[in-house]
């Protein structure tokens, strides 16, 4: 697979200072891939059991986040993605950007996580920027996105080459005049399935001290968008204390929806 550079923002001060994980190879496979994630990371290659974990296990095509046997792997092309394509335009999350046939927006992606979201809106058609500040998280996405370039199916091959990966901190960025930002910040009190939990996990360990929902509202509202999109429990209260335009429930979370007027922005920003 290919190994292609992240966009970095070099000694950015704002970047995260979370250790990084270490990084173990497959055994059986080539250590060369392992090697060079090692090194884009500035972390050490390691033997399991030489830290409790988590641990970013790279093989010769494959890579995944493993901590306490538990497995958790970022792959666009799997089933569980492949199910989901099938909710196409009916899908919550695409009636909460404003997809539609005619259009198709873009869509900064200030949390980027896991990424799947943003497969499904590039599989509607949106251009994606995935913005993740987690070094490993962003190496895991740049990573699943260039094996779903070489996919086997179509749609995804389409869908990966209308997202980008930022290793970057949204809330201190400008983002340029567009359509929508999407914010999915980590809530834990969500009720979780097995596999939620596994995952919850995995990002607990990989949080920074610094996150904060609100403080990434407020720098949502200050940017040039035309729609803010927050995914949120089912009964968590709204974000920001701003009433949302309206709201997508399905049965356990919620998407907010706050359609910006030319008033609600900096005309500076937008050339009005």
């Amino acid at each position: 697979m290919a190994n292609h550079p992240m966009q970095t923002i070099g000694n950015d001060p704002h970047r995260s200072t979370a250790g990084p994980i270490p990084v173990v190879s497959v055994k059986g496979e080539s250590v060369r891939r392992a090697r060079a994630a090692a090194a884009q990371l500035s972390t050490l290659l390691c033997e399991r059991g030489e830290s409790p974990g988590p641990y970013l296990v790279v093989g010769e095509t494959e890579a995944w986040l493993e901590m306490e046997r538990s497995q958790v792997r970022v792959a666009f092309d799997s089933a569980t993605m492949l199910h989901r394509r099938r909710g196409g335009q009916n899908e919550l999350l695409g009636k909460a950007v404003g997809v539609k046939a005619s259009r198709q927006p873009s869509v900064w992606d200030a949390t980027g996580g896991f990424g799947r979201d943003a497969f499904v809106l590039a599989d509607l058609g949106c251009r994606i920027t995935l913005c993740e500040r987690v070094p490993v998280l962003a190496w895991l996405l740049e990573d699943a996105i260039n094996g779903a370039t070489v996919s086997g199916y179509d749609q995804v091959r389409e869908a990966a080459g209308r997202m980008t990966v930022r290793h970057e901190d949204s809330r201190y960025l400008d983002v340029p005049p567009g359509d929508v930002i999407y914010l999915d910040p980590m809530f834990p009190e969500r009720k979780k399935t097995a596999a939620v939990k596994k995952e919850a996990a995995i990002l607990q360990h990989l949080a920074y001290p610094d996150d904060d929902a609100e403080a990434l509202w407020e720098w949502a509202w200050q940017q040039p968008v035309r729609r803010i999109v927050v995914k949120r429990p089912l009964r968590a209260p709204v974000l920001g204390g701003q009433k949302p335009s309206h709201a997508l429930a399905g049965k356990s979370i919620r998407f907010d929806v706050f359609v910006r007027q030319y008033d609600d922005l900096n005309p500076s920003q937008t050339g009005e």
